[in-house]
């Protein structure tokens, strides 16, 4: 009778774990109602610019992301593209909750995963044109909490470039974490003690966890916590009024989290992301994203001297390994026929983003979804409506 009773809660537990983990599949909305098609909103005012654009844009782009909700690419997704002086689109379709089946739309908030990375790496650069840090001193210059390694010191510089030697996650697994850190620093404790994965400067590794020491020493240097300085010195200049560090209280329009797993959407472990809060830790919108990338294409949050640095891959590694060639926060390409364009995706539980900056047409692309595993479809989402724009 006892085991009996063991047994059957055992599988009372498993059922509501299917149950909270599905939601369960019968509530999969691409197969029991209809999909939410995009809705957009466009503002338009291209006088006195170069571009000529087609007055059929916004339906093009609409049409463009219902190809892919409809194609089950994604449970939920936002876009938008900014065109210099021209045009600013944005555009939601599918849903943000499967459960709640509320649908997505322009003011989705969600995770932007290592798209935080570049925005680290701008307010590195803004702390570097005020003479406050040298990114070629040995880090401990302004981490002293970091132990010294025998494969040699790390500087700034190759925290930024990832060519610093230290580790990244060992597997998906590993990059799951559910311990809160109260700042960077102390996140430290988490790898500070893993030896180097090679001597600092000679190879290519991108790595997480070396922007977690980045954004510590903007904690040492400014004598501001990683979200505060953000606040002041990125996300306020740029006019990012939805964008923030994701911590654990509610926000309105905030997407829950999925993974893909083939066709099916399951819910995601909430995750606690304190331990790479500038390396992937930040919250935002689609069209606060286009503002950062305006920002960066106008010099609103540094100049054009420090954005030629973070740019120049001249000197990069990371052909070796097949990746694109990355500069400071950046991967760094030359489009054949876009010209230069500088970008970074994201992916983690909850969400497959993409940001790309052409920067030679002064257009700006952004992709965002609520799904971990959508990361190919988000890049291609991203060039087919740059495409649009660029034709």
């Amino acid at each position: 009778m006892k085991k009996r009773r063991i047994l059957l809660i055992i599988i009372l537990l498993l059922v509501i774990g299917i149950i909270w983990i599905v939601e369960p599949v019968s509530l999969n909305p691409f197969s029991k109602v209809e999909i939410p098609r995009t809705e957009s909103i466009t503002d338009i005012n291209c006088e006195g610019s170069a571009f000529t654009l087609d007055g059929d844009l916004e339906e093009r782009a609409n049409d463009t992301i219902n190809k892919y909700i409809n194609s089950n690419s994604f449970l939920g997704v936002t876009a938008g593209l900014y065109v210099e002086n021209c045009l600013t689109y944005t555009g939601g379709a599918g849903f943000t909750s499967k459960r709640g089946q509320k649908r997505a739309d322009s003011d989705m908030l969600g995770r932007i995963a290592s798209i935080t990375k570049p925005m680290t790496a701008v307010a590195i650069m803004q702390l570097y044109e005020k003479g406050m840090l040298d990114l070629d001193e040995p880090i401990q210059t302004y981490l002293p909490e970091y132990p010294k390694k025998p494969k040699g010191d790390i500087s700034i510089r190759q925290l930024l470039k990832h060519t610093s030697g230290v580790n990244h996650y060992s597997s998906n697994w590993d990059a799951l974490s559910f311990t809160h850190y109260p700042t960077l620093i102390k996140a430290l404790d988490a790898f500070k003690d893993n030896e180097l994965e090679f001597e600092p400067g000679t190879q290519f590794l991108y790595s997480s966890y070396g922007y977690t020491l980045l954004g510590a020493i903007i904690e040492k240097v400014s004598q501001m916590s990683y979200g505060e300085y953000m606040q002041k010195n990125i996300w306020d200049k740029a006019n990012m009024s939805h964008t923030s560090l994701e911590e654990d209280k509610k926000y309105e329009k905030k997407s829950r989290l999925y993974l893909k797993v083939k066709s099916t959407f399951i819910k995601s472990p909430k995750t606690d992301l304190s331990v790479i809060y500038s390396a992937g830790g930040v919250q935002s919108t689609v069209g606060d994203l286009l503002k950062f990338g305006e920002a960066v294409l106008n010099n609103k949050l540094i100049d054009s001297t420090s954005l030629d640095m973070m740019i120049n891959a001249t000197d990069e590694l990371a052909p070796a390994i097949g990746d694109d060639p990355y500069g400071f926060g950046w991967a760094v390409y030359d489009h054949p026929e876009y010209g230069k364009i500088i970008q970074h995706s994201g992916s983690q539980p909850g969400t497959s983003s993409f940001l790309a900056i052409y920067l030679d047409h002064r257009v700006v692309s952004v992709v965002m979804s609520n799904s971990f595993g959508s990361g190919r479809n988000a890049f291609r989402l991203s060039r087919k409506l740059a495409a649009i724009a660029l034709e």
